[in-house]
């Protein structure tokens, strides 16, 4: 045992040194030599918090609660990772810290894959960097590791330089805490004498970085930036604002994916010259025949997937669907069959893909810069999840030169037989839509947050994410959304938006910005009649309920009534024009479907305030 000590040991420290890494035994303490290590059974560990508080665990931070005061049994933690942990689970919550955790977790392995540089139980310090100034400016964690951080510990207190922004170059000092007050004075000093081919103290890496981009980096504005908790300057952003900034970027759709897809072009034998088997009307748009594995290759090298790999849990093709105007649909029993059994008739059965993004004719291949999958992705998931004829399936591709977002989701409206697109699916690109998503998104209304799900089919990109950040009460269906909105802005159109709320979106223009302020009051009023009618046991009830549902919303929302006085004009509408005799029996939906609801419902509510007091009381 005492070999095996030693030999484990010697893995982690130098031969003269007292092994401080995890424990190797369930027992107190073993002696080895130089070598001590002591387990430590108390899992009652306390951190430092905010105003003379701490944050405390009976588990080894799986729970956590904050405290005004401690007892003895509790030990100071002093492993920086859960000190940091401990505090955004405070801060962020529970859910939200475990994914933001995990983002973290991902940066330390791509720093270590990509820059070599391996850091453990350093808080996340140098893994937030990266994180932050992907957050701030939506680019990817690997391009900002290869371009904009400073790597090795002689900075000179400049973390990140980020000269994406024509002109200008942002210089960041970056702390998940607080910053000293010379912070800007001290990365002014040693930015402008690395410029100048001075090496300033504790600089050395900085003047490296600085050297090598210096051609990028003349003649541009330095604006002096900071991300720290405490910092009163105007260019300083707080940690919590980055998750903000990250939470947002995450759920809202996307201008761009960031990926370049190369499809080399097909081939035909003709003697010893080969031509290429590809069609165009020379303004780089392209249609050809290819191999579904020829595809399938090209679509898993850009996204960094090992060709031919089968493990589902590392194909992610989410990103070539990003910008179309449903979620990713599941695999098609037809096709699959078709695959297995039939693979040689699978393009004459099949419409093919459309792949839409800024096209570039290279000669022997084609470059696609954020490339999306239009049509056919339902062709692409049934063919990579079953796995199986991928060299004797044919695919018609069709290549479009086209980065107009409303002019691609036409072209998935247009060419998609497989699943028929929906008007509201539709809605979903239209840039008042986004922008409105947007909005809501990032703020607040009494106190509560919504999330609009502008996608009413498919698997959404990033539902687990939603799931956990909000309620479902507050997940707000656009659907729900657009009807209750137009709704409450045209009242004599009521009726025709519960009687066929497609038809509506069909005909509706959105050619104006969304009110704000409506926005958020329609996102709650239907929480709240959710919420109502989840709380309604019986079931005749909850049918009426559901039959005037938009009614009810409306007078909510127009009219801004509390849900019992709602309630009662809902059933005097029910009592006065419900029927229901031997000769003939009305659908009380027929009620709220009608065009004339709204005179009902305005005569009701009139005699509703006339006596509200007695009606009430």
């Amino acid at each position: 045992m005492q070999s095996q000590i030693r030999g484990r040991l010697q893995n982690f420290c130098n031969q003269y040194s007292n092994f401080k890494g995890l424990s190797l035994f369930e027992t107190e303490k073993v002696r080895s030599g130089n070598w001590t290590i002591v387990k430590k059974y108390n899992k009652c560990r306390f951190v430092r918090y905010v105003n003379n508080t701490y944050l405390v665990t009976n588990d080894d931070w799986l729970s956590q609660e904050k405290r005004k005061y401690i007892t003895e049994k509790y030990e100071l933690e002093e492993n920086n990772d859960n000190i940091y942990k401990a505090k955004l689970v405070e801060e962020e919550g529970h859910e939200k810290a475990e994914i933001i955790l995990g983002e973290l977790r991902k940066i330390r392995n791509l720093l270590w894959k990509f820059k070599g540089i391996d850091k453990v139980n350093d808080g996340f310090g140098t893994a937030f960097e990266v994180f932050a100034i992907s957050a701030f400016y939506n680019i990817s964690y690997e391009e900002v590791i290869k371009k904009y951080i400073i790597n090795g510990d002689l900075d000179g207190k400049i973390d990140a330089i980020y000269y994406g922004k024509a002109g200008e170059v942002h210089i960041y000092q970056i702390k998940l805490g607080d910053i000293c007050d010379t912070a800007y004075d001290m990365m002014r000093k040693n930015y402008n004498m690395c410029s100048i081919g001075q090496v300033p103290e504790n600089g050395r890496d900085l003047y490296d970085f600085i050297t090598k981009n210096i051609n990028v980096l003349n003649d541009r504005i330095p604006v002096y930036r900071s991300i720290s908790k405490n910092s009163t300057k105007s260019t300083n952003i707080t940690p919590k604002q980055i998750y903000e900034k990250f939470f947002i970027n995450r759920l809202l759709p996307k201008d761009n994916n960031g990926l370049t897809l190369y499809i080399r072009k097909p081939e035909l034998s003709s003697g010893f010259n080969f031509q290429y088997n590809v069609s165009t009307d020379g303004n780089n748009n392209f249609f050809f025949y290819i191999k579904a594995k020829d595809l399938i290759d090209c679509l898993f090298k850009a996204i960094g997937v090992e060709i031919g790999c089968s493990n589902k849990e590392k194909i992610d093709l989410s990103k070539y669907f990003y910008n179309n105007v449903r979620g990713k649909l599941a695999s098609n029993k037809k096709m699959e069959y078709t695959i297995e059994f039939e693979p040689e008739n699978f393009i004459k059965y099949n419409n093919g893909i459309n792949i839409t993004g800024h096209v570039v004719d290279q000669e022997n291949k084609i470059k696609i810069e954020n490339p999306v999958i239009n049509n056919g992705q339902q062709t692409i998931t049934t063919l990579i999840d079953l796995n199986k004829n991928l060299d004797k399936v044919m695919l018609p591709v069709k290549i479009t030169n086209e980065t107009d977002k409303i002019i691609r989701g036409k072209i998935s409206q247009f060419s998609n037989e497989q699943q028929k697109v929906k008007a509201i699916d539709m809605l979903s690109i239209n840039s008042f839509i986004r922008d409105i998503q947007e909005v809501i998104i990032d703020g607040e209304y009494n106190g509560e947050k919504y999330f609009l799900e502008i996608y009413s089919s498919g698997e959404k990109e990033n539902e687990d994410i939603i799931r956990k950040i909000y309620k479902d009460s507050n997940i707000i269906s656009l659907l729900d959304f657009i009807k209750l909105y137009f709704s409450v802005e045209n009242s004599k159109d009521l009726g025709a938006w519960k009687n066929s709320a497609i038809l509506k979106v069909e005909e509706t223009d959105i050619n104006n910005p969304f009110s704000k302020e409506k926005s958020f009051k329609v996102c709650e009023v239907i929480k709240r009649f959710n919420n109502y009618i989840n709380e309604v046991a019986e079931k005749t009830e909850k049918d009426n309920l559901k039959s005037a549902d938009l009614a009810f919303k409306y007078l909510l929302c127009r009219e801004n009534l509390k849900e019992n006085e709602a309630l009662f004009i809902i059933n005097e509408i029910n009592r006065k024009y419900y029927y229901d005799s031997k000769y003939k029996r009305s659908k009380l939906i027929d009620i709220y479907k009608s065009p004339t609801i709204i005179n009902k419902i305005e005569k009701e509510l009139e005699l509703f305030r006339n006596n509200k007091d007695k009606v009430m009381s």
